[in-house]
Formats: C-alpha cells, sequence, structure tokens
C-alpha cells in the first residue's frame, strides 16, 4: 500500500486552498511541461455542454469542462515518477518546484489521467492519479514503438465544490483562449524569460476544440528585461537582496507589474497597496523577485505570507519596507523609461494639492518620487489615513501635562492641516450655493439650513476658542465662526432661557428669528455679549416683493429692539438676507439706507442712532460671492506657504529629503 494513499485527502482538503480555479490547473501543467525541458506543448480546452440556438446563434457562455496538455518533454521517466510519487519532493526544486502543484488537480477534477511515450525505453507509461492513489498499483507500463516523446495530462470530471447543478454551483471559467492565453503569459513569464536566457525556445499553444480556434504564446511574446536590485533592512538589521526585472517602452498598452516566486508571478503589486499605472503612450514589465519571497509564497502560488506593516521572528519584512525601497528603485527606472517623470509627478502633485491641500504634508515621500504612474486615490487615501493616525496621536496625548518637541510640532502641524481642512470643504458648500443661485432655484429653506440647520442651538465652552463644521455661519462672515451661541429658528423664549436671560416685558416670546448669534466681549466674563439677528426672506415673491421684504426689515428691527433691552445684551445687529431688485433698491435708499461695496451687488446699512442698532441688507448671491473671495485669499494663502512648489527642484531629478518638511501658515494671514 502507497504511504501516499493515506495522505492525498488531507493534503488537497487542508494545502490546497479553496479558491484555486481552472486556470491553476493549466498553469501547473503547463509548468509542469516546461520543466521536463519540452519546448512545444499544447493546450486542449473543451465544453461539453449543448447551448440553445436561437436561428444560427447559439445562446449562453462557453465554459471550460475538459483540460488536456500535451508536451515533447521528458516525460515520466523513473526519476520523474518517484518525484510525482513523494508530498513535496526535493526534485527540481532548484526550478522553483515546491513539488505540490499536481495536488491542485484533484481540488477541482476528481482526477488527472496521464500517458507518456518515452523514446529512450520504447514504453508508453500511464498513470491514474486520484484521492486513493496507489504509487504501485495506478501505473501502467507498455511496451511500444516511440519515435518522439510525448506526454499527456487528461482532467475531465469536475468535483461537487466546482459544478453542481443541483446546487447551482458553476465555478468553471470562459472558454476565451484569448484571455486564457495571456493569463498564462502573465503567469508564466518570469519562467518563460529563465529559459529564453538559456536558449530555450519555448512554443505553447492553446486550441479550442469547441470552436477550432488556436493561439500561441512564442520567444516573440517573452520581452528581454534590464535588471535592478536593492536591499532591504529586515527587523534583526540584516539586509535582504531584490531584484526588480523591468522593461519600460515607448508604446501604448499596460503596465504589468508582479511579485514573484519560484519563476512565477503571484500577485500583481495593486494587490499589496502599489497601484501604478504608466503615462499614455507607454507600457511595460515590472517583476520583483527574491529568495525572500519564494520562501514566504503559498502552495498554489497566489499569495505570499508576509505581513501589511508588522514583522516577527518568522516574517521579518513587511510588505510596507518591500514597497518603500522598491518604489526607490522604480522611481530611477522611471525616469530613464519615461523622460517627462519630473513633470508628471508635480503635475499629480498638484492636482492632490488643489483638491486636498490639508493632506500634501502626510504624503509618502517616496509616493511622491514616482506620483505621475501612481493611483491618485491610492496616494490619497495613504495620506488620509496617515492625517487620521495623526489625529488620534494627539487626541490620545491631549490630557498629558508636558508635551515633547516632536509631539508638539506633530500637534501643531494637525491643527494647520485641520483648518486648510475646514477651509477646503467651504468651498464645497460655496459651490452647492452657486450652483442653486445661478439655476434660480433660490428656495429659502434649503439655503437656511445650509448655513445652519433648522432648530437647532449650538454653545462652546469657555475652553475653545473656534468652532468649525457645526454649521455654516461663515456665510455671512468670517467672525462669527466665534459665537458663544447661536439658535436656528427658535423661539425668542427659548433663546433668552438658554442665555439665562429673564424674558420680561418681552412681547415677542414666540416669534422665531431665522438664526441668533451671541458673542462674548470677553471670552472668560460673559456678562457683556454681543448680538447678531439673521432673516431670510423668500427670494419668489410674485407681486410687490420690494414691499414684504420691507416688511422683513420692520419685523427684524423688533427683534434687535428686544435684544437690546436686556441689561446683558451691549450691542446689537441686523441682517436682512433676500434678493435686491431695483424696487427694493429704491425702498432702502428711500428709507436712508447706505449702498456698501461688496464683489458683487451693495450692501446697504443703516444705523438707527436712537436705538443704537445697525441694520445690513445682502442680496444673496452677494453673501455667496463675498463668502467665496474671502476663502479664496485663505486658499492664495495656504498655496502660497504650501510647500509644494518644494517638491520638485527643476534643475534636479532627486527629490529633497526634506521636502515634506513642516510649514505653519501665519495666523494673522488667515485670520486677519
Amino acid at each position: 500500500m502507497s504511504k501516499m494513499f493515506t495522505e492525498i485527502s488531507r493534503i488537497v482538503n487542508e494545502d490546497i486552498s479553496s479558491r484555486v480555479t481552472q486556470y491553476d490547473v493549466i498553469f501547473e501543467a503547463i509548468t509542469n511541461a516546461i520543466h521536463s525541458n519540452s519546448t512545444e506543448i499544447k493546450c486542449y480546452l473543451n465544453f461539453n455542454g449543448n447551448l440553445i440556438k436561437d436561428g444560427d446563434i447559439e445562446i449562453g457562455r462557453i465554459k471550460v469542462d475538459t483540460i488536456k496538455v500535451v508536451d515533447n518533454g521528458d516525460g515520466i521517466t523513473d526519476d520523474n515518477y518517484k518525484s510525482f510519487s513523494t508530498y513535496r519532493t526535493e526534485h527540481k526544486k532548484h526550478l522553483g518546484c515546491k513539488g505540490v502543484g499536481r495536488f491542485v488537480f484533484l481540488k477541482i477534477y476528481s482526477s488527472a489521467s496521464y500517458r507518456s511515450n518515452l523514446k529512450e525505453i520504447q514504453e508508453q507509461r500511464k498513470i491514474k492519479f486520484h484521492i486513493n492513489f496507489d504509487t504501485e498499483k495506478d501505473i501502467q507500463k507498455e511496451a511500444k514503438k516511440v519515435n518522439s516523446n510525448e506526454t499527456e495530462v487528461f482532467v475531465s470530471t469536475l468535483n461537487n465544490q466546482y459544478l453542481d447543478w443541483d446546487k447551482k454551483i458553476d465555478r468553471r471559467i470562459e472558454l476565451d483562449i484569448i484571455s486564457i492565453r495571456d493569463k498564462t503569459l502573465m503567469n508564466l513569464i518570469p519562467t518563460l524569460y529563465f529559459y529564453k536566457q538559456k536558449g530555450r525556445t519555448i512554443e505553447i499553444t492553446f486550441f479550442d476544440e469547441y470552436t477550432s480556434k488556436s493561439v500561441k504564446i512564442s520567444s516573440n511574446d517573452i520581452p528581454d528585461f534590464k535588471i535592478a536590485t536593492f536591499n532591504v533592512l529586515n527587523n534583526q538589521g540584516a539586509n535582504v537582496a531584490f531584484k526588480l526585472s523591468h522593461n519600460i517602452k515607448n508604446s501604448k498598452g499596460d503596465l504589468h507589474a508582479f511579485y514573484c516566486a519560484n519563476n512565477r508571478t503571484v500577485c500583481e503589486f495593486e494587490d499589496k497597496n502599489l497601484k501604478m499605472t504608466l503615462p499614455y503612450g507607454y507600457s511595460g514589465f515590472l517583476l520583483l523577485e527574491s529568495e525572500y519571497l519564494s520562501s514566504k509564497v503559498n502552495h498554489e502560488r497566489n499569495d505570499f505570507d508576509i505581513f501589511p506593516i508588522k514583522t516577527d521572528m518568522y516574517s521579518t519584512i513587511s510588505w510596507e519596507m518591500i514597497n518603500v525601497e522598491l518604489k526607490k528603485s522604480i522611481s530611477e527606472i522611471i525616469k530613464i523609461g519615461v523622460p517627462n517623470t519630473i513633470k508628471l509627478n508635480k503635475a499629480k502633485i498638484s492636482e492632490i494639492q488643489e483638491e486636498r491641500p490639508y493632506l500634501v504634508h502626510y504624503i509618502d515621500e517616496s509616493d511622491v518620487e514616482i506620483a505621475g504612474v501612481l493611483d491618485k486615490k491610492h496616494i490619497i487615501e495613504k495620506a488620509k489615513k496617515k492625517f487620521d493616525d495623526s489625529k488620534e496621536i494627539v487626541l490620545s496625548n491631549a490630557n498629558k501635562s508636558e508635551f515633547s518637541d516632536e509631539e508638539l510640532s506633530q500637534a501643531i502641524l494637525l491643527a494647520q492641516n485641520e483648518l486648510v481642512s475646514y477651509i477646503n470643504d467651504r468651498v464645497i458648500v460655496i459651490d452647492k450655493l452657486k450652483k442653486l443661485i445661478d439655476k434660480g432655484e433660490q428656495v429659502e429653506a434649503i439655503i437656511h439650513n445650509m448655513i445652519m440647520e433648522k432648530y437647532t442651538t449650538d454653545s462652546k465652552s469657555k475652553d475653545d476658542f473656534l468652532i468649525l463644521n457645526k454649521n455654516n455661519l461663515w456665510l455671512l462672515d468670517d467672525r462669527f465662526t466665534t459665537y458663544s451661541f447661536a439658535a436656528s429658528d427658535k423661539r425668542v423664549k427659548d433663546i433668552l432661557n438658554e442665555l439665562d436671560i429673564p424674558d420680561d416685558d418681552t412681547k415677542i416670546l414666540k416669534d422665531k428669528p431665522d438664526f441668533s448669534i451671541f458673542f462674548s466681549h470677553n471670552p472668560h466674563n460673559d456678562d457683556r455679549l454681543k448680538s447678531v439677528l439673521i432673516e431670510l426672506k423668500p427670494f419668489d415673491y410674485k407681486n410687490k416683493s420690494h414691499r414684504k421684504k420691507h416688511q422683513g426689515l420692520l419685523q427684524l428691527r423688533e427683534y434687535l429692539e428686544a435684544f437690546k433691552s436686556k441689561e446683558r445684551i451691549k450691542e446689537v445687529y441686523g441682517y436682512l438676507i433676500t434678493d435686491i431688485d431695483d424696487d427694493f433698491a429704491d425702498t432702502l435708499k428711500k428709507d436712508e439706507y447706505v449702498a456698501m461695496y461688496s464683489s458683487e451687488f451693495p450692501i446697504y446699512h443703516k444705523y438707527y442712532k436712537t436705538l443704537d442698532i445697525s441694520i445690513f441688507v445682502v442680496s444673496v448671491k452677494t453673501m455667496i460671492y463675498d463668502a467665496e473671495a474671502r476663502n479664496k485669499m485663505f486658499l492664495d494663502i495656504i498655496r502660497k506657504n504650501s510647500k509644494i512648489n518644494q517638491l520638485f527642484d527643476s534643475n534636479n531629478a532627486n527629490v529633497k529629503n526634506d521636502i515634506l518638511s513642516t510649514q505653519i501658515i501665519n495666523n494673522k494671514d488667515l485670520l486677519n
């Protein structure tokens, strides 16, 4: 009884992943043929079903049922059969063989049939490989006249995990020989290049037996590679060597970038958080190999046992450590292969600066050097994670009595970029409002909620100096973000109660100003308050709108008088936000309102001397365009002070090491 007899079931169930597909069967069968010194390999693929026909047109998808691979290699010699019968054999290990590939066949198919014609001994050998395989009983030998070596492996009956009509399981791949040919080329290109260097010409032909079509892989499909090497310092302080085979050419196509093991591609760079594309008009290959990668590849050669970031005594290098050094090597390769690399890098970082200025300081230096070929979303996501991680660190240190210089610098940088993020988010709010106004959709309720959500209040503690992202009162004036208390569409009675102010003799307790904002003259003393009351009036009155807007002014004045009468409130200001047409402008002028400068339309102002109150009348367009002008000033300051212009030195292709050093925005420039 074969020793293998008792082990195959466990090997297939435990050592072979359920993620393997028929592609893996094809890859393994062809690789085995290559390693047996074949020069001609034929892969036959067939579909056993019948498609429904609509006239002469077949409806449905043709899928692979049977796979047959025929080669002219060494065949099942005594040494090869001994290796075949031994799990994880050392035979051909120098070629990258792991001694487990044939078990992939039994994961997907119930058995694999081998037939080998051997010229040297004029014999034909047959093997039936299955779960109960017996190394002595399941091989047949027969004398036969053989003119040339030929070996065939054939699989036909799919296991229930891959095809079960009753359970509606169908994991077969589509019979598309062009796609299958391309995937095989991508998987085996390191192997094929290895043998091309040794002078062996290998031709692989794929036959679609259902349609009688065929395609080939020949030596012409295998590019010539240049080699770059680099080291990665592992967690034990030792250098681990890596080899990057590369071929970048000035022709249309894609970039094929793979981590490799045992002369096989295993997974794409993108799978390990390194998504890259070459500029239009360029294509090529990047193949990373290392003994370390070969030692960490799984049995199916579709992944590695390497952690993303952490390391331990068994996995001494992480993907992050590999990719940092890999990107440095790629940077030098791309600079040579793509002459305008520096320009492309700067353009990509500038795009991110325009969209997410607060993340520029968190972009990896290694990403900057190859930004032109990296996916922009990938760069942003990594920078955003560093930004968020920095927040968590600063928050965790918040209650410390003393800070190190590094902690203090990190907190200052975070505060700066939080402010930059806030200024950048304001652009989105302004754009939404501009679209509403430009389309004539001046809906009062929508604009109200965009400034501050209806029926809400907000107050700040005495320890807070600035409230961000809670509302958009900055649309009216940036000074309004420093309020002590703000209310939206709340009753006067409730507002006074919140402020702990008696409501005696107040006649309009049930009225609801659109916005009520209060400021303390002294942040440490709330006894002297300043109040700003804001009314939004509809912008789409059909008839005599100037009269109804004028009534809004009278209503606003009543609010101001009511609050001004309170002892704790020392100053009051009113704003009426509406649409100012010619009729309403004339009404304002007759009431002695004075036109003031703004970026779009005049702002009208009147000071009521006897009441000691001021009222401003502002067009909604003026509010939006003035806010945009102020925000643009902030953005201009941010961009001027940013390190973006220092990221690239036009006279030096090397990016400086200190390009992402901290640059603090001058608070006076921002807030004055």
